[in-house]
């Protein structure tokens, strides 16, 4: 289908020029008369900077090109790869060999290593030999196949590998933090050319999801709630950063958007661990995600991006809800941002949300 491009957006022909709204949305900026507005990230500690008249005249990053027909994890190239620690493949065939569906692999660059985490230093200066699990989940045989285009059935039984391998992780000794990630293009930190990601497990705290969690804490302590929760019942009555929903998950423009369509997939009922989520909403899960993903890539000429999941290692705690995160790489920090500490983002998530809102209708409409 051909590039979805709502009012007041450009889109180009794979060079990711892309102009972005800049008439502020009326909900988000008409009490300041146009202003831009410092926003409060109800998830954190941080004010969001939404601005805008700074606007977008073309993606820094430009836009995903064609993947290749093969890469170094393409079948065939099992020997030059990290050493498999598991795979999806027929109980006839061998470790190692080309019949998989699913594989997970050593990283092969390694950040972290299996090994005791022992701090030494002072009260000042602390260090430790970096210690952890990292790995690479091959998602598919193909190359070019990628999250939203997969067969649905297949992402499900992605999803369901991230599930078992993220358990595994959580439960080596010492673990304090886990977490998936998904980069798409080189300009996100790509490691292949072939759908993949990757999954960390260390002794030491996440500063991203600790301050998620400490927000969460401190609201549950003062109101007896979960505030994803609240924050998910609110979305859900106002609609206006809704993108889109299921019987179990939403997905939402965050009201501080660090970022141009910083999009959030919560599920719907209280959960703290990905490790927890239900085989039976696994379905549901994977076809939000390829809605959501179908969107980005019809409304902003498939753009590179960020996939996280934040998460903590266990189920059970009654304040932190695991959520996914995904961050267009639309536009660069600039020395006001990291001066200042504010993300400042050009575009209004209400308006982020309609022009995502709108690619899912215009999709379906298509289909």
């Amino acid at each position: 289908m051909g590039v979805f491009t709502p009012p007041g957006m450009r889109a180009g022909t794979g060079r990711g020029w892309i102009k972005l709204l800049t008439t502020p949305s009326l909900s988000a900026l008409l009490d300041l008369g146009g202003m831009p507005l410092f926003r409060k990230d109800p998830f954190g500690r941080a004010w969001v900077l939404i601005s805008p008249e700074r606007g977008l005249v073309a993606s820094d990053f430009g836009s995903v090109l064609p993947l290749p027909e093969r890469s170094p994890l393409s079948p065939g190239n099992e020997r030059q790869t990290g050493p498999e620690i598991t795979a999806v493949r027929p109980s006839t065939t061998s470790p190692d060999g080309p019949e998989w569906r699913m594989r997970v692999i050593a990283h092969p660059t390694a950040l972290v290593e299996p090994r005791a985490f022992r701090e030494e230093g002072d009260d000042l200066f602390r260090q430790a030999a970096s210690s952890g699990y990292q790995e690479v989940v091959v998602e598919h045989p193909d190359a070019r196949m990628a999250l939203d285009t997969m067969p649905r059935a297949h992402l499900v039984d992605v999803l369901r590998l991230y599930r078992e391998r993220l358990a595994l992780l959580a439960a080596r000794p010492g673990i304090r933090h886990v977490q998936i990630t998904r980069n798409v293009g080189r300009a996100a930190g790509a490691l292949y050319e072939h759908p993949h990601a990757q999954l960390l497990a260390v002794p030491v705290g996440s500063r991203w999801v600790e301050e998620e969690v400490e927000a969460a804490r401190t609201y549950h302590d003062g109101h007896g709630r979960c505030l994803f929760c609240d924050v998910i019942a609110r979305e859900l009555a106002g609609r206006e950063r809704v993108i889109t929903h299921n019987d179990a998950f939403v997905a939402v423009a965050p009201y501080a958007a660090k970022t141009p369509f910083e999009t959030w997939i919560l599920p719907r009922e209280h959960a703290s661990a990905f490790t927890g989520v239900a085989a039976n909403t696994l379905p549901l899960l994977a076809g939000l995600l390829q809605t959501v993903v179908r969107a980005l890539n019809d409304a902003l000429d498939h753009p590179p991006y960020n996939l996280l999941v934040h998460t903590l290692p266990a189920a059970g705690d009654r304040s932190f809800h695991w959520h996914i995160e995904i961050l267009p790489r639309l536009t660069q920090q600039a020395g006001f941002d990291w001066g200042s500490g504010f993300y400042v983002n050009p575009t209004p998530p209400e308006d982020a949300a309609r022009f995502l809102r709108e690619a899912v209708a215009l999709r379906e409409v298509q289909e």
